[in-house]
């Protein structure tokens, strides 16, 4: 027989074989557990604007013909809502075709990209299979990219700098400051991503970085719907960048890569920033609900503000995501990353963080109640 994986081009082989993972609700029901909770994705539980609804209502009009393929309509309004050029804006069916998109157009096997640790791992995935050298880079004692690093990194051969701000999923956000300083030195023939998907969490803290493009060319802002827009399932993001590298992405893309309904929603959910607020507010009065919990019993919360928590469970991390599995909770155990002892849980609605937060809270009690008897039985006793 043919192996058909020696046919493969840039760094697919590296990612073979693949694995398609089993639908939520069939492990649900093989679980036989009584809850199907998705906190393992940084999915919004609070849907979409009323203004998105009303384009939902409208839905069978819209799917029966292609799309504008050139989303000149979602495009005018990031214009007039966020003043982004029309000829800075490429759209795609998230910020994960876009990142592909840059890698096919600008990346080969004969160049590196540098990318800071636990930024991204549609990051790597996309480098990958670009088949570049992915060059690791450390980051600080906050979970923010070590810049100084970063540029110790660069050599002859670095093509690209890639890298999630705030970090997915741990959330970790270093400010326009930062990067501002950072950008004015690197190499102008160097082109630096950063995965803006879940800046809308940060509200008033966050500072649009797209004023930047006019100082740097190089400079590539890749933004969701996917979040606190609630539109995960339609699958739309856009790029700021050059209007060269909007040029040469476009040659690549897709004519009809992101759907009439997608674009509508999309438009609706721009002109609802009330609605965005409210999700924003909302997720950190119910961040703050894990706060409070791992202050009183002692765990480690990575301090973050986007849509999900990151907890540290020590030794007993996976213990603690067995159980919340067991009841058909779905959380994000970090061990892919190296992280053992750490726990992705995205914020859903004020019911589903109480059933979280009761399980976590009878677990901490046993473990307290077991370590308390431990303390009290007679050293001779244990032996």
């Amino acid at each position: 027989m043919v192996d058909f994986t020696s046919m493969v081009g840039g760094g697919i082989a590296q990612l073979l074989p693949y694995r398609m993972g089993k639908p939520l609700e069939l492990m649900q029901v093989q679980l036989k557990a009584p809850h199907l909770m998705r906190l393992n994705a940084g999915e919004s539980p609070y849907g979409v604007s009323r203004k998105v609804r009303e384009v939902l209502g409208r839905a069978e009009e819209l799917v029966a013909r292609y799309p504008d393929s050139g989303c000149y309509y979602l495009k005018d309004a990031l214009k007039r809502l966020c003043g982004y050029e029309l000829n800075h804006i490429t759209v795609g069916a998230d910020s994960a075709e876009l990142i592909s998109l840059l890698c096919r157009a600008l990346v080969t096997p004969q160049v590196n990209v540098i990318i800071p640790q636990l930024s991204s791992l549609t990051l790597d995935r996309a480098a990958t299979i670009a088949g570049a050298a992915i060059i690791p880079t450390s980051i600080m004692d906050d979970w923010t990219p070590d810049f100084d690093a970063i540029l110790d990194a660069l050599n002859e051969r670095t093509r690209m700098i890639m890298l999630a701000n705030p970090s997915i999923p741990i959330g970790a956000f270093a400010l326009k400051s930062r990067v501002t300083d950072f950008l004015s030195q690197v190499p102008e023939d160097v082109i630096v991503v950063i995965d803006e998907a879940l800046s809308d969490y940060l509200g008033q803290g966050y500072e649009d970085f797209y004023s930047l493009l006019s100082l740097y060319p190089n400079l590539v802002l890749l933004r969701s719907f996917s979040h606190a827009y609630g539109l995960a399932g339609l699958r739309i993001g856009y790029m700021l960048s050059h209007e060269q590298i909007c040029g040469i992405c476009n040659v690549l893309r897709d004519p009809y890569n992101v759907s009439t309904l997608a674009q509508e929603c999309a438009i609706a959910a721009l002109h609802d920033k009330t609605f965005v607020t409210y999700v924003v507010k909302q997720t950190g009065v119910q961040r703050r609900r894990y706060r409070d919990f791992c202050a009183k019993y002692g765990f480690a919360l990575i301090d973050t503000r986007t849509c999900s928590v990151t907890i540290d469970f020590g030794a007993n991390a996976e213990r603690y995501y067995q159980e919340l599995l067991r009841q058909g909770i779905f959380t994000r155990p970090l061990s892919y990353l190296g992280l053992n002892s750490l726990l992705n849980i995205t914020l859903g609605t004020p019911e589903e963080n109480s059933l979280v937060l009761k399980t976590l809270e009878t677990m901490a009690l046993s473990d307290a109640y077991v370590l308390s008897r431990v303390a009290r039985t007679p050293r001779s006793s244990l032996h």
